[in-house]
């Protein structure tokens, strides 16, 4: 790559660079400008040569955003011909049949259920999965940010493909509880952990007043909370939302069985390689099936480069790459 500022760039060439690409795409300059992250001003002017400003600043820019897509576009050919576009897609595992089941019960019975589970068992991707393939079902994400009351029905609304009709919390909440009411509805609330006391009382209104199905994933925490409250310095006041529960499911880490049919998919075949790749996965504290994917990337990418298949060197490489690190040694 090359630094724009330590040399000319050429303007003309550029400019024939950008308005080849905007008609060979089809984007608009809106488009072209949120991709770029310059304005779709500058570039509707700049790229049929009206822009009155300086033109060698705005072509040293768009000099940075073709090196970004050359990059993109590098990276990505990388990953095809080492295979990565050809890896399996939704993986079907025992814990994600356990996840499906959770989710199927709060949709056809209206039910509240949840999932607290380590790192990298895959609930994120069961729940995708689940709302690719029925309908009916929608889901939203908790944060730090949108764990209130306020922003979960904003998110809420957005899933359902509504806009809020007033800022009033309970105007909000009452929209939503008509567009669900009497309609098989579920709403899967990911990251539920994050969840504020009033937030987890909203859900439960929700389903208690409106029929909606609601499944909470997270991690361990969220079982403290479900059960005991923990967290929230309000441990009698969680007892409501107990008794709304109709199924939960607690699990620290993937089971043997998982990690077998994610290694079937991916082709794994070596028992040195799957031995080791075993391990992992059932290691406390690792990423789980996740990890398992981001070391398999990885290792591809280090045989593509090498020339070779893959092999139990590559996998070690990967693992030793996920967290390099150059620490300066007292004498």
């Amino acid at each position: 790559m090359n630094n724009p500022e330590d040399f000319p760039v050429d303007e003309a060439e550029l400019r024939e660079w950008l308005m080849e690409r905007k008609t060979r795409t089809g984007m608009s300059w809106k488009a072209l400008g949120a991709e770029s992250g310059i304005s779709d001003g500058t570039l509707s002017t700049w790229g049929p040569g009206t822009y009155a400003g300086n033109g060698q600043n705005v072509a040293k820019r768009v000099f940075k955003y073709r090196q970004m897509l050359a990059a993109r576009e590098d990276q990505t050919a990388d990953e095809e011909a080492a295979g990565l576009t050809n890896g399996p897609g939704h993986v079907e595992t025992k814990t994600g049949r356990r996840l499906k089941g959770l989710m199927i019960r709060a949709h056809t019975g209206s039910k509240m259920t949840y999932a607290a589970t380590g790192s990298g068992i895959g609930k994120t991707e069961e729940a995708l999965d689940y709302c690719a393939c029925v309908s009916g079902a929608y889901m939203i994400t908790l944060d730090p940010v949108t764990k209130s009351p306020t922003a979960v029905m904003e998110e809420t609304l957005r899933a359902l493909g509504a806009r809020p009709g007033t800022s009033w919390a309970r105007q909000m909440s009452a929209q939503i509880m008509e567009l669900v009411r009497g309609k098989r509805r579920l709403l899967i609330v990911d990251e539920a952990n994050y969840a504020a006391f009033d937030t987890l009382e909203l859900l439960r209104a929700w389903n208690e007043r409106a029929g909606l199905g609601i499944c909470m994933l997270g991690n361990e925490e969220l079982h403290k909370t479900i059960r005991t409250g923990a967290g929230l310095g309000r441990q009698h006041s969680i007892a409501r939302l107990n008794r709304r529960i109709s199924q939960g499911h607690l699990q620290d880490m993937s089971l043997d069985e998982d990690i077998d049919a994610y290694l079937d998919a991916w082709k794994i075949e070596d028992s040195e390689q799957r031995a080791l790749l075993m391990r992992i996965g059932s290691t406390p504290g690792t990423g789980g099936l996740g990890e398992i994917k981001e070391i398999i990337e990885n290792a591809a990418l280090l045989a593509f480069e090498d020339g070779q298949t893959l092999s139990h060197g590559h996998l070690r490489e990967a693992m030793a790459s996920r967290a390099t690190s150059y620490l300066r040694h007292k004498s």
